[in-house]
């Protein structure tokens, strides 16, 4: 009896699965638990039993005309179950054609394993002496309760069901994550509270769609946003889906989520609706945002960084043949304002160039920061008139500027070079082109910008950049 019980031990989920087909095609899982690990421990526990009985005694037990079925060890298992399935309103006919079945997937173990003939039959009849004690056991055990202990028990397991009715409600009600159930006729069959905030003006009271059934809605008025994609989900096979979308919510304005359907299917894999689950990413988004426009763009004045110039000079050195602009650019007397005005006279007079530099060249150009008082414009696809256009535009600004705003004097020394990529050494050797430019400018615009702060500087003293 050893190999039996070995065989029964490992053979599981052979017991699991055949129990679970006769359930489907006979259709008692319209009566019997949704989920799989009440499958799972009505195997287990009846292998226990069938295996204790077994190693108790290896003797067949046979069924003896004065035997007390009820009292015996072996029929526990039996009595304990069809009191469960009795007080959950099962009735005696439909347990016991169940129960044929377990029988049946037991049989099935042996013989698909078993070869030897004689073993077959001995274990055969092992298997069904045990199931006829226990279906003997339960019958005797259903049938001796009187019509008043059946309609108690029935009453309490109905106290019982509406006590775990109310706790899945409050549990429902009370995830603070957006949770949304329809069934497969697409009617809204339960929405929690924290659904409706996100998706409704008017909110309805916790519980109100379970209860009010009258008043349940169509997918269509409560999912407008991704309603589409909910059609698409249900018309598809795929178990569960995933997409990201930006919704408009009427209380919070524009939201990015995360949306997750999944199908909800009981242990006989038919569809019974769609559950749908929203994560708010919008504060994720704005921080994620947020931190890739620091990495890439000087927080003193908004423009790009070294780290994205790098970036994008290794970009653009991969398309070979393009033609690039560069326009370096340097602040002239940042330090004569710095010593006689102080450093919150310098950050202003840097801001003041960024801002001039920022509106001079076009959208596609990337204008940066690359120092104290180093600017630099990496324009792609560009010719020389246009690089020299954007020249000329940040003097004239400076020139106007000057002359509408005495107490802030500016001057700028701007280089500018254009070449051809055609290898990665193409775009630096455009930019030091530049720089030799913007540095032998600068030699000249050193003495004219000193005695232009300077008198300015006798004039106003210290209002300038201020």
């Amino acid at each position: 009896m050893e190999k039996l019980i070995e065989l029964i031990q490992n053979s599981q989920s052979f017991l699991l699965k055949q129990i679970l087909y006769y359930a489907k095609i006979h259709d008692y899982v319209k009566y019997s638990s949704t989920l799989e690990e009440a499958w799972v421990a009505s195997v287990t526990g009846l292998s226990d039993a069938l295996i204790g009985c077994i190693q108790n005694d290896k003797k067949i037990p046979e069924l003896n005309v004065d035997q007390d079925f009820i009292s015996e060890p072996i029929t526990e298992f039996g009595r304990i179950e069809a009191l469960r399935h009795r007080q959950r309103g099962i009735s005696l006919e439909m347990y016991l054609g169940l129960i044929k079945y377990y029988r049946q997937t037991y049989i099935d173990l042996i013989m698909n394993s078993i070869t030897d003939q004689k073993q077959q039959i001995l274990y055969t009849l092992w298997v069904n002496r045990f199931f006829d004690q226990n279906e003997i056991a339960f019958c005797k055990e259903w049938n001796v309760q009187s019509k008043e202990t059946l309609l108690s028990e029935l009453q309490l397991t109905n106290r019982e069901i509406v006590n775990e009715k109310n706790k899945y409600l409050t549990i429902f009600e009370s995830i603070p994550i957006p949770v949304i159930l329809f069934d497969t006729e697409d009617y809204c069959n339960n929405i929690n509270f924290a659904a409706q905030y996100f998706l409704q003006e008017n909110l309805y009271s916790p519980g109100y769609v379970y209860y009010a059934e009258d008043q349940k809605q169509k997918a269509e008025s409560v999912i407008p946003c991704f309603y589409e994609e909910y059609q698409a989900f249900c018309k598809g096979s795929e178990h569960e889906a995933t997409i990201e979308k930006d919704c408009e919510s009427p209380i919070h304005g524009k939201k990015n989520v995360i949306i997750k359907f999944r199908r909800m299917l009981d242990i006989s894999g038919k569809f019974m609706g769609t559950v749908i689950i929203l994560n708010d990413q919008t504060e994720r988004k704005q921080i994620e945002e947020k931190l890739r426009h620091m990495s890439f763009h000087d927080m003193f004045t908004d423009l790009y960084n070294r780290s994205y110039l790098e970036q994008e000079i290794k970009r653009l050195s991969s398309k070979k043949g393009d033609s690039v602009g560069i326009v370096s650019c340097d602040i002239d007397g940042l330090k004569i304002v710095n010593d006689n005005l102080g450093h919150y006279a310098g950050d202003s007079l840097i801001k003041l160039v960024a801002n001039i530099l920022k509106s001079s060249f076009r959208e596609i150009d990337m204008v940066c920061r690359i120092g104290g008082d180093e600017f630099l414009a990496l324009m792609p696809s560009i010719d020389d008139d246009t690089v020299q256009n954007s020249c000329q535009k940040i003097h004239m600004q400076i020139e106007q500027h000057n002359a509408n705003h005495k107490r802030e004097p500016i001057s700028v020394s701007v280089g500018r070079a254009t070449g051809r990529v055609l290898s990665n050494k193409d775009i630096p050797e455009i930019i030091k082109q530049a720089d030799n430019i913007m540095y032998s400018e600068k030699k000249m615009n050193h003495e004219n910008y000193d005695m232009l702060f300077f008198e300015r500087f006798k004039k106003y003293g210290k209002d300038l950049f201020n």
